[in-house]
C-alpha cells in the first residue's frame, strides 16, 4: 500500500507539470524544419507508440527530430497544437468531435489509445455480489466522477441512456483524470472513470473495476485518443507525417511482440510499477494502442455525441482522413508481406476505414 500511494504521489506530480517539454527540448520552433516534431502526449499507456518510437529509435530511423511535450488533460493540449506550441499530438476522440463541430480546422489522420477506460466504484457497491451480476444498474442513485467529457464517460453515458438509466445517475465533472481519481475519496462520489494509469492505481488502492470500457455493448474496442494537426500542416508537410505514421506503425509492431522492452520504455514516461502498468497495458484491453485512424469508430463516437446532446449534427468527414496512413502502412506491410502483425493491421484498415 505505501508504494502503491508513493506512485501516485509520483504519478501525480507528473501530471502537475503541464505543458513541460519532454526530451531533446529545443529553442528552435518545430515548424522551421519539416523533419522536426513537437508530439504532445498524457503520461498514459494508451500513448505507448510514442515511448516506443522515441526510446527505440524509430523516429529516428525515419528522419525525425522528435520531442515529446507532455500534457496533463485535452484542452491545453489542443490548444497548443492551435497556437504552434505543438505539430501534432494524441487527443481524446469526445474531445476532437466537439472541435471539428466548433469549426477548428484540424484534421484526424491516424490513431494512438484504444479503450483504456474503467468504471472504478467503491468496493463497499459490490459487496456481496456475484461478478456476473454486476451491471451498471449497481449505479442508480449514485454518482459518478468523470474527466470532462472523455471518452470513457461518453462511452458509459451512452450505455446509460441505451438502458433507460441516464435520469437516475449523476456524472460529476472533474477537471483532469487526476482530479477524477481523487474524487473516489470524497463521500458524495460513489464511482469514477479512469483511463489508464488511474485505473490500475485505483485497483491498487482497493478499488473495484466494474467494467472496462472497450467490453461495453455497442463500444467493443472504442476509440480513444487520435493522432490529429492543423489540416494545414498535413496538407504542407504530408511526407513528414507519412514518416511518423510509418514510425508508429512500427512501434505498434514491438509493443505485439516485445513486451517486456516495451513496458521499460513506457515506464519512462508512466511513474507506475512493472506488474501493474503490465497489467494496464496488456491485461485489461485487447489492445491499448493501435495506430489506424479507425473512420468507422470516430463515426461512431460522433453519433454518440450527437445521440447525447453534447454536440449538434454535422459534417465529421471533412476532419477525418485515412490517406496518409494507407500510404504509410502499405509501404511498411510491403517490406515484410508475411508478418501476422502488419497482416492483421492491413485487415484491420480495411474494415475500419471504408
Amino acid at each position: 500500500m505505501k508504494r502503491s500511494k508513493a506512485l501516485l504521489a509520483s504519478l501525480l506530480l507528473v501530471f502537475s507539470l503541464t505543458g513541460c517539454a519532454g526530451k531533446n527540448a529545443s529553442a528552435v520552433s518545430s515548424q522551421e524544419n519539416a523533419d522536426s516534431l513537437k508530439i504532445g502526449y498524457l503520461p498514459s499507456p494508451g500513448h505507448l507508440l510514442y515511448f516506443v518510437a522515441q526510446e527505440e529509435g524509430l523516429f529516428k530511423d525515419e528522419g525525425l527530430n522528435t520531442e515529446l511535450v507532455m500534457f496533463g488533460e485535452n484542452n491545453s493540449e489542443l490548444a497548443a497544437l492551435e497556437s504552434g506550441k505543438i505539430d501534432v499530438g494524441a487527443f481524446g476522440s469526445s474531445e476532437l468531435v466537439t472541435y471539428l463541430g466548433d469549426g477548428h480546422e484540424i484534421t484526424v489522420f491516424g490513431g494512438a489509445m484504444i479503450a483504456g477506460h474503467g468504471l472504478i466504484v467503491k468496493p463497499e457497491l459490490v459487496e456481496g455480489i456475484p461478478e456476473e451480476d454486476w451491471s451498471l444498474d449497481l449505479l442508480k442513485g449514485k454518482n459518478i466522477g468523470v474527466e470532462g467529457v472523455d471518452s470513457g464517460y461518453i462511452v458509459y453515458r451512452s450505455a446509460a441512456k441505451k438502458l433507460g438509466l441516464e435520469d437516475s445517475i449523476e456524472f460529476s465533472i472533474f477537471a483532469d483524470g487526476a482530479d477524477a481519481y481523487n474524487s473516489l475519496k470524497n463521500d458524495d462520489i460513489d464511482a469514477a472513470i479512469l483511463y489508464a494509469p488511474y485505473r490500475i492505481l485505483a485497483e491498487d488502492e482497493g478499488y473495484v473495476i466494474l467494467s472496462n470500457s472497450g467490453t461495453v455493448s455497442g463500444f467493443e474496442d472504442h476509440v480513444c485518443c487520435r493522432q490529429a494537426s492543423l489540416t494545414s500542416s498535413l496538407e504542407k508537410d504530408p511526407d513528414t507525417y507519412e514518416a511518423f505514421l510509418r514510425a508508429l506503425i512500427r512501434a505498434y509492431h514491438f509493443y505485439k511482440t516485445e513486451p517486456d522492452k516495451t513496458i521499460k520504455d513506457v515506464q519512462k514516461y508512466v511513474d507506475v510499477d512493472e506488474g501493474s502498468l503490465r497489467k494496464d497495458t496488456y491485461d485489461y484491453d485487447s489492445q491499448i494502442a493501435n495506430p489506424d485512424p479507425d473512420i468507422t469508430g470516430m463515426t461512431n463516437f460522433y453519433d454518440a455525441l450527437v445521440d447525447t446532446g453534447f454536440v449538434n449534427e454535422f459534417d465529421i468527414s471533412h476532419g477525418l482522413s485515412a490517406e496518409l496512413y494507407d500510404k504509410a502502412l502499405n509501404a511498411v506491410a510491403a517490406e515484410d508481406p508475411d508478418d501476422e502483425v502488419y497482416k492483421y493491421l492491413l485487415d484491420y484498415h480495411k474494415e475500419r476505414d471504408k
